[in-house]
């Protein structure tokens, strides 16, 4: 499947950010999951990177956590404590789409 077709007609309904463990406390390290009105997802490992086209949000999801990378929307207490964090003081990025980006598609993982 092309970038094109993947993309096509489609919106957005859901982005999730997510962060590199082994990158914790010192550095932030995103990608991000977005999950489109077909159930369709994509992930990103960095702004601007390689975009992965899924079947839905837990094959994007998986990609994701196999590279040791953990939701930020699903950190809580306990991880401000493992990871030497504070939460309420850390803001998600905004990236910006770029059409030159390259894409594939996984389907499922």
């Amino acid at each position: 499947m092309t970038k094109e077709e993947f993309y096509w007609s489609k919106h957005i309904v859901a982005i999730e950010w997510w962060l590199y463990e082994c990158d914790l406390p010192n550095k932030l390290t995103w990608a991000r999951l977005r999950v489109f009105d077909d159930a369709t997802a994509d992930s990103c490992f960095e702004e601007e990177g390689k975009l992965y086209g899924f079947e839905n949000r837990d094959f994007a999801a998986y990609i994701l956590s196999e590279d040791e990378y953990i939701s930020f929307q699903g950190m809580d207490a306990e991880d401000e404590q493992e990871y030497g964090i504070k939460l309420a003081e850390i803001y998600t990025p905004a990236w910006l789409d770029n059409p030159a980006q390259l894409f594939e598609y996984f389907g499922s993982y």
